[in-house]
Formats: C-alpha cells, structure tokens, sequence
C-alpha cells in the first residue's frame, strides 16, 4: 500500500499541527507501507509565514498532488482540513484537530482566515473517511454539517513515550527550597487564549509563603505576565523548554495548571498527566469532555482557594493508563486500518 501524508511541516516547531503530522509519519513509517511526506518544503514558496502557507494550500496543492510520484498513492491522508482541497476525495483521509480558527475571528486576517478554514472543512467533509482527535468534534460534524456517523473516527493524537514519573533527585530542574514547598507550573505559547493571567493572579492573591510559579513558554503575552508579576520573586519565566527538556519539567512541578479558554486536546495536560501530576482545569475552558473529567475543575474565583489549600486531587494511576492509550504504535495502527478499509 502507498500513503501520502499532506501537511503544513512535518516538525514539532509550534507542538500543535506539526507536530501531530510529525508524529503520525514516525509511526507509518514502522508500517510495512510506501509512504510519501508532501508539505510546504515542496511548494514553490517554503518560507514559515501566513501568506505562503496560504498559498501551499489555497493554490501551489493543485500542482503537487498532481505530480508523478504521488499519483500511484493508494490513499491520501490530510493532516488538517487545509490541505484537504485538492485531494481526490474517494481515497482521502483527513483529520481535523479543532474549530479554533472559526472562534478567534476578530480582526480583518483572522475573519479572512476564518472563511477559508470553513471552506476546508466543507472539502474536509467529502473524504471517504474522517478522524477527529475528541468526540466533542465528531458530535459537531454530524450535527452542525450534516455528517454521518459512519464517516467519522475518534482517535486521539499520538504522544511520545518519553513522559514518565520521575524523582526530584535526577531531574535537571529544582524548584523546591524544602520539601515542604508548593511549585506550581504551566507551559504553552504564551498568547490571549491561554490566559495564564489567571494563574499568575491567582498564585499572587492566594500569596503562598512557601510556594512558586513557574511559566514555561515564550509569546506575545510574555511581557505583559512579567509586568502582571511585578518582581515577584517567587513567580519565574522559563521561557523555551526544549523537547528533551520537557519530562524534567513536568515532573519538577507540584501540579500543572491548564487555564486556556480552548483547546482542540489540550497536549500538556495528557503529557503532566503521564509524569503522575494532578492538573487543574477552569470550568469556562472548552477541552474535550472526556479529558477535562479526569482533571481537577474549579472556577476562576475559586483558584486562589484552590492553590491555598492544595486542593487538587485526580487519578494519577488512571490518567497514567489514559496517557499509554496514545502511544504511536497504537495510534498509528488505528489509522491503517482506517487506510486498509479505503
């Protein structure tokens, strides 16, 4: 069997497409399949910007999925709705991660954008078969745009096996003066929609004596959070955590907080979860059902209380068997036969 892959890049430079496109490859390559990696690196413009991704996927598609070598493909898979238009849609697969783009339509670019992500779901809707990464999506498909059930499969995006409990001891972060002391962390691209304004508010008005915040990531709301912080020595920004560095990470913390208002998955909360961290959600936030409920919930206002009192237990051994539900190996053998039934 022959598959194309079709994605924006292949690579974990922003942990979200990419790196569910890069994951999915590393899995079907283990698979006795011919497999093809088709992505903005063969457009006639590579450059990592909006317009030419735009282009790739609006225009330049047309030409490449027409070439010689991937015309003997037995099966198409776009990766995320904007590659799916020019697939021939009777052996096409596509996965579509979020609605996201429909949401944050606020200005002239993203409402422009917004338009062409509802136009790539219409054509992500004609393949012969659809995989969603939650079942709020799935349930969005058949009753928002009319898809039948049958069309759609639930699996969850792939996850590397590199997340596991380990001890403070052997970690490369230490964030602990005492054994006593509560360390706190999240980590994401620090933009509106993650709202980690809220964590360092919280963390500030709950004034833990013995405590710390730590914030991973870099973005546009950096520099807002450190006025937000005000010196505060107990509040400290990471800035970017390496892959290698991240299982040091998530196990340097007390528990992870997770306050982004949506989130097609929400990553980091299955990779906290797989280093045996509790992880606190807020009640407002769209995560998928079936991960928030195995999250501590609370509500905005009550987060300070929360933290004082330390009140965030989960199931830590169920959350470490949900994690090893998304193993590459798993995921990746879900998807052939998804490929074999085409």
């Amino acid at each position: 069997m022959e598959v194309t892959l079709v994605s924006r890049y292949f690579d974990t430079r922003n942990r979200g497409a990419g790196s569910y496109s890069k994951l999915i490859a590393d899995g079907l390559n283990q698979k006795d399949i011919d497999l093809n990696l088709l992505s903005q690196e063969n457009a006639l413009i590579s450059s990592y910007n909006p317009l030419s991704y735009l282009f790739f996927s609006s225009i330049d598609l047309k030409r490449l999925i027409n070439k010689k070598q991937y015309q003997d493909s037995d099966v198409f898979h776009s990766l995320t709705p904007l590659e799916s238009l020019y697939l021939p849609k009777s052996k096409s697969v596509c996965s579509i991660l979020d609605f996201i783009p429909l949401s944050e339509a606020n200005s002239f670019i993203s409402k422009s954008f917004a338009k062409f992500f509802e136009k790539s779901i219409k054509s992500a809707i004609e393949c012969k078969k659809i995989v969603v990464i939650n079942p709020n999506l799935k349930d969005t498909l058949i009753s928002d745009y009319g898809v039948d059930t049958s069309s759609v499969d639930v699996i969850p995006p792939p996850i590397e096996d590199k997340y596991f409990p380990k001890s403070k001891e052997d970690n490369k972060y230490d964030f602990h003066n005492d054994n006593d002391t509560l360390v706190i962390g999240t980590i994401s691209n620090l933009m509106k929609r993650k709202r980690v304004d809220i964590i360092v508010k919280s963390f500030l008005k709950a004034d833990i004596e013995n405590s710390k915040l730590i914030i991973g990531g870099n973005g546009a709301e950096k520099e807002n959070l450190i006025k937000l912080a005000n010196g505060d020595e107990r509040i400290e920004f990471l800035g970017f955590v390496c892959d290698e560095d991240m299982n040091d990470f998530y196990n340097s913390l007390d528990a992870f907080i997770f306050p982004s208002l949506v989130e097609g998955y929400g990553m980091p909360i299955i990779e906290a979860m797989a280093c045996a961290k509790p992880v606190i959600t807020l009640e407002d936030s769209y995560i998928p059902s079936n991960i928030k409920e195995k999250t501590f919930v609370c509500s905005v206002e009550d987060l300070p209380k929360v933290l004082e009192n330390r009140e965030f237990k989960c199931n830590i051994k169920g959350n470490i068997e949900f994690y090893k539900k998304h193993s590459i190996e798993n995921i990746s053998s879900r998807l052939m036969d998804i490929y074999e039934s085409i």
